[in-house]
């Protein structure tokens, strides 16, 4: 007899708490969701409302906003699967809802598509609706909805960028086959370009990390008066094959149309080849001395390491986004070799160029479209 009392009592109270939330808790715990959703604590809203949905202990209106905040805390917090999932339940109990102007754009794509799934139109049924129960319209707005990031812009994705650049190397010190001091040599900019792949890490509201693998093509040149009676104007190009890594910073993290952002961080790049080429000019009326391209890649840094800062813009699509970035480059370490300064007999005794010390300096325009994995 007292193992059955033992049962019998925590039974009891078991079935008398849950009719007492069924009657009274569930309203105020429906209550304390929309605040929760609202104070963007989204992961608590399933906790407090999946049990009432469960037992009945809400109807009508309160059960249907009950279903519409665990929708969109599950959609919110990245949970496809089980917003899918709670859609099919709200869709089999309200199969005449539709989403009105109030509702977040992903919970209309979400319910839309459910709809289309079971052969509704979802747009002929919304005129059909609003006609037949235009009084009920008013239940179907939530008091307060916060702004939902757009999964295609906010989530991890994969794409290519394509785009332009100028390099304007930066004198470290100044050496010449004359006087260092009467020679007045200076860097040119010329035009450049880069074509690669990135990807975009998302690890915060408002922060993502990205990876690049590009390569990318440098140019500049070099103009100098190392003797009285003569000049020159040398050109370099190099490719290079660099790999960025940034932190991006979005700006307007909750903006549904253009986002802007700030990146920061550091790109290796390993040298794939360098040539160097000029004209030499006299001062009086004799033929210029012409060097073709030569292979100085011994003369270069394989390895150098830039820090990057950057701003950017991106416009979502259906399920991807067009980004357009400038970005700037600072070298960190010398491109030349100082122990291989007077290597090249080409261009040292036909041009008189003698390379000084420098670092790359560089300024990117880029474009390109990210899909969402």
């Amino acid at each position: 007899m007292r193992k059955w009392i033992l049962i019998i009592i925590p039974l009891f109270f078991w079935s008398h708490s849950i009719c007492s939330q069924d009657v009274v808790g569930c309203n105020q715990l429906l209550e304390d969701a929309k605040e929760a959703y609202e104070a963007g604590m989204v992961e608590l809203v399933p906790d407090l409302l999946i049990p009432c949905l469960e037992s009945g202990g809400l109807s009508g209106a309160s059960r249907q906003e009950a279903y519409k905040l665990v929708i969109n805390a599950y959609l919110f917090d990245y949970l496809p699967d089980e917003a899918g999932a709670m859609m099919e339940r709200f869709v089999d109990e309200f199969p005449d809802y539709r989403a009105g102007e109030g509702d977040a754009a992903e919970f209309a794509l979400l319910l839309d598509s459910k709809l289309r799934e079971r052969g509704i139109d979802p747009d002929q049924e919304v005129a059909e609706v609003q006609e037949e129960e235009t009084p009920v319209q008013p239940q179907r707005q939530p008091t307060r909805q916060p702004v939902v990031r757009p999964p295609f812009e906010y989530g991890n994705s994969l794409g290519f960028v394509v785009g332009g650049n100028i390099s304007f190397p930066q004198m470290v010190e100044r050496y010449s086959v004359g006087d260092p001091s009467e020679d007045d040599g200076s860097f040119g900019m010329k035009p450049g370009f880069q074509v690669g792949v990135n990807m975009n890490l998302r690890i915060g509201r408002a922060v993502e990390t990205s990876f690049g693998l590009q390569i990318n093509r440098t140019s500049f040149s070099y103009a100098a008066t190392p003797v009285s009676f003569a000049n020159y104007e040398y050109t370099e190009n190099e490719y290079r094959l660099q790999l960025p890594a940034t932190f991006n910073f979005r700006l307007n993290p909750d903006g549904r149309r253009v986002s802007v952002y700030l990146s920061m961080g550091i790109m290796g790049d390993y040298l794939i080849s360098a040539q160097g080429s000029g004209v030499r000019s006299y001062t009086e009326m004799l033929r210029d001395v012409e060097v073709d391209k030569t292979d100085i890649k011994d003369s270069r840094a394989a390895l150098n390491l830039s820090g990057l800062a950057g701003i950017g813009v991106r416009i979502p699509l259906e399920n991807s986004f067009i980004f357009i970035e400038s970005r700037y480059a600072a070298g960190i370490f010398l491109v030349n070799k100082p122990e291989n300064r007077y290597e090249n007999q080409d261009l040292i005794w036909l041009l008189y160029h003698v390379d000084s010390d420098f670092r790359m300096q560089q300024v990117s325009f880029m474009a390109g479209m990210a899909w969402n994995l």
